[in-house]
């Protein structure tokens, strides 16, 4: 009765009541709500929007932000002959027989090597998880079993084939990886879901959570910060409506195909409500804070500037022309990639690692500890210090007793790690006891509080004594 009923209200808000021809001549995605803040012609654009300057033309970009949700699994319970959705592809699914059916056909398909870090999204491409495509302004997908991103690949192409918006903006985890061979791969979907890419700019980029855990190539090229026209954009709006989603989960994983799918996009629509109705206080919010965040940003900007033109003014002349012309031509260099290696503490370590593999010393000085471990270890501690310095600082004058005993068992325990420690750096860095000995003007005994105490690695000895 619950499900009739939410259905009924569907369609009812929906408007599929005043239709001449009935209900049954819906068609798929015309009882979702559609975002008002997103470009839609015919409903929220002016009439000459296509005729825009280019410095506008920005403003008539459909933002599309695809992922998967691999909580939101469905047991196999029942199936579509037996419970059948109530509105098959008139909401935020696709239709399920040609979507079942085409990915049938695509079992033979074998699954793209990834080129980049080793992702869940890629290696996770088999198995089985919720389908889901929310036609409002992000489009947040999830797939089933499949392979060589069918599933993606199939609903980003179904919710795009009738947009007639000459600027997309696609944000996805794996987005380096799904866009290789996108267009080659567009040729073996049906006809009725393709479109002609080549009218449209289309922009790729990975969320700004996500981009991190990607290798150093696509962390310049896939990222939002360096794009003109996409604002603060995060990229994770889907994020948030898994959140909401998922607590469902433990019921709709239960739940027949049909029954389950009317749940889900009662739920989508509930949320998308929700968002349409305090899209205006949301947008006021955040105006008033960027209005003076703009103001800042553009002074220190200027600031920047002003010191690199004494310095490097020609260089940073070359590098506005270069920027320029990557803006009005993304194919050219971009201006944003790092051509400098820098070395990293991980990389140095890396190194040293390495070094130590390759001594043959039959005699080592430690049996355990190597002098690149004794290094390591040396900085983990003098790391360790630093927090225990901050953690102190925090204190305050009104600490309780649990909170001074919690701060001095840490500091105790660092000391006697930093003592086992100096015993082995006196067998590679005897030197270092007579400076430790000798410094009349700092207390290094064990009682003294280990944030203070000196550790002396090679950085702070001078080069005279090294």
């Amino acid at each position: 009765m619950a499900r009739e009923w939410r259905h009924l209200k569907m369609l009812k808000r929906s408007g599929r009541g005043h239709d001449p021809s009935g209900v049954g001549n819906t068609k798929g995605g015309e009882c979702a709500l559609l975002c008002p803040a997103c470009p839609q012609p015919g409903k929220n654009l002016p009439d000459n929007w296509d005729k825009a300057p280019k410095d506008k033309q920005w403003l008539y970009t459909l933002f599309i932000a695809l992922d998967a949700n691999f909580r939101l699994k469905r047991r196999a319970v029942s199936q579509d002959a037996v419970d059948p959705s109530l509105g098959n592809g008139w909401s935020y699914f696709v239709e399920e027989q040609s979507y079942k059916g085409y990915l049938q056909s695509s079992l033979n398909r074998t699954q793209e090597k990834s080129a980049c870090n080793s992702h869940s999204a890629v290696n996770s491409a088999e198995m089985k998880h919720l389908l889901c495509t929310p036609r409002n302004e992000t489009a947040m997908w999830c797939g089933r079993c499949a392979k060589g991103y069918t599933n993606m690949n199939y609903l980003f192409f179904s919710v795009v084939k009738d947009n007639p918006l000459p600027r997309l903006n696609i944000s996805y985890d794996i987005v380096c990886q799904w866009t290789r061979n996108l267009w080659e791969r567009m040729k073996t979907f049906p006809e009725h879901i393709r479109f002609p890419h080549e009218e449209k700019k289309i922009v790729a980029f990975v969320p700004k959570f996500h981009l991190p855990a990607h290798v150093a190539g696509c962390q310049w090229k896939y990222s939002f910060n360096f794009i003109k026209g996409v604002g603060r954009t995060d990229g994770e709006a889907p994020e948030c409506v898994w959140s909401m989603l998922n607590a469902a989960a433990s019921s709709t994983k239960e739940m027949g195909p049909g029954h389950r799918r009317d749940t889900l996009d009662d739920l989508i629509g509930d949320t998308n409500w929700k968002k349409f109705i305090g899209i205006g206080e949301s947008i006021l919010l955040r105006l008033k804070e960027a209005v003076p965040e703009r103001s800042e940003h553009r002074e220190i900007l200027c600031e920047l500037e002003d010191c690199l033109s004494m310095q490097y003014g020609e260089s940073l002349k070359k590098w506005k022309l270069d920027f320029e012309a990557w803006e009005s031509d993304m194919l050219k260099p971009n201006p944003f990639e790092v051509k400098s290696h820098f070395v990293t503490q991980a990389s140095m370590r890396l190194q040293l690692s390495k070094d130590d593999a390759q001594v043959t010393d039959s005699t080592p000085i430690h049996p355990n500890i190597t002098a690149s471990a004794l290094i390591s270890s040396g900085i983990d501690l003098e790391d360790q210090q630093r927090c225990l310095r901050l953690e102190m600082k925090k204190l305050g004058p009104h600490a309780t007793e649990r909170q001074k005993y919690l701060l001095q068992q840490r500091s105790n325990v660092l000391m006697r790690r930093m003592e086992s420690w100096t015993t082995v750096q006196g067998l590679y860095m005897p030197y270092v006891m007579s400076l430790r000995a000798g410094d009349s003007q700092e207390d290094n005994s064990p009682g003294r509080c280990a944030a203070e105490y000196s550790l002396w690695l090679p950085s702070l000895i001078v080069c005279n004594v090294r």
